[in-house]
């Protein structure tokens, strides 16, 4: 069993609906394992039930209120819970379960027609796979369950790196279909999950801004959901990875869409021999996972940032993204702002795209909120 007994910050983080509390948030620990299911208390007041690592730090993420049994039926109940917030999505590719958002922390599910991708970020709820593999059964009947915990790097100490069926069949190549256009998903080779669902809404405001004849830079295209959106509205398209993998897959995704794409395989922090474009669209990686990075993830996107102004024509577009909730709007803005002073340019905010409805996040937790894509047109004056 494990006791956790919260400092008074730690007992107010709980009471306004924040799931993390963290190691100098906490007074006192009683254990007898040092993963697992924590009984959480304030004083003599019972606060709740998480996910404790005595090893990890976030230290314990926060699953219920209630004094109840995290069981096979607790992952039924948020999974239907889940399930009835997605009832208007029309779909059958889409997140079916966003971790803290659907208020199960560090638990990943993206659907794919027939096939669960799963990805689980805790050790403590590592240890409880199977209720959850027996809870996605009944509430979405897969025929398929692949797990993809394969991180990049380590959410938590202890975590396994898991790749592989859990429940049914090897999954089959799928061909994802949105707004009119189809995209192949390789959920066993592609990053992450396979195909990153949290931009749908940024690429439908991305086909606001384009015009036929017009010439389009995707940077970062991965398997060129944006670059193939872009060429099917008319527009000339370059398109910038570093992998060669990803490049074959949005190769035959162009094909697939019947567009022409000119696929360029670089780095694409570096815009150097590129041309001049009416859009760029840059939507680079996470960059930094701690607060104490923020100056350097800064420097990279201002350095990103001088170049896009440097490849624009007069009063061109551009989109920039960022998926570190490290990194926030005014960050954003900073970064665009100190690069047109230094290049003598106007900035003209168009709006603003970030996680689609079936990537809900908590009011109560900002972290939740990580998706920010900035749209606006540069000017000379």
């Amino acid at each position: 069993m494990i006791i956790v007994h919260l400092k008074r910050r730690g007992a107010e983080k709980v009471q306004r609906g924040h799931l993390w509390i963290y190691e100098d948030e906490i007074k006192s620990v009683d254990l007898d394992e040092e993963v697992g299911i924590a009984n959480i208390f304030f004083e003599d007041e019972f606060m709740g039930r998480g996910l404790y690592n005595l090893r990890a730090n976030p230290r314990l993420k926060l699953l219920t209120r209630k004094y109840e049994e995290i069981n096979e039926e607790f992952f039924v109940r948020r999974f239907q819970s889940a399930l009835k917030r997605r009832s208007s999505l029309l779909t059958s590719f889409r997140r079916e379960f966003n971790a803290e958002g659907d208020l199960i922390p560090s638990l990943i599910i993206d659907r794919f027609s027939d096939t669960l991708v799963v990805q689980i970020r805790s050790k403590a709820l590592e240890k409880m796979k199977e209720d959850m593999v027996n809870a996605m059964v009944k509430v979405y009947a897969p025929m398929t369950i692949y797990e993809r915990s394969d991180f990049e790097s380590m959410p938590e100490p202890g975590l396994s790196r898991e790749k592989g069926v859990i429940y049914g069949l090897y999954p089959t190549e799928k061909i994802l279909k949105e707004s009119k256009l189809k995209f192949k998903v390789d959920v066993v080779k592609g990053q992450k999950t396979g195909f990153f669902y949290d931009q749908r809404d940024s690429r439908k405001f991305a086909k606001k801004l384009t015009f036929e004849g017009g010439k389009a830079l995707d940077l970062f295209t991965y398997t060129g959901s944006f670059a193939i959106l872009l060429a099917k509205s008319g527009m000339k398209v370059d398109a910038v990875d570093i992998s060669k993998e990803d490049l074959k897959i949005a190769y035959e995704n162009a094909e697939l869409n019947k567009v022409k794409v000119n696929f360029i395989c670089q780095d694409a922090f570096n815009l150097n021999g590129l041309e001049m474009y009416d859009l760029i669209i840059a939507d680079p990686p996470s960059l930094i996972k701690e607060r104490t990075q923020k100056s350097k993830a800064f420097e990279l996107l201002k350095n990103l940032m001088d170049q896009i102004i440097d490849h624009l024509n007069e009063n061109g577009k551009f989109g920039l993204c960022s998926c570190a909730y490290n990194i926030d709007k005014e960050m954003l803005k900073k970064v665009v702002m100190k690069s047109a002073i230094e290049k003598r340019r106007i900035v003209r905010e168009i709006g603003w795209t970030g996680l689609p409805l079936d990537h809900p996040h908590l009011l109560s937790m900002p972290e939740t909120n990580y998706l920010k894509c900035m749209w606006a047109e540069i000017s000379s004056f």
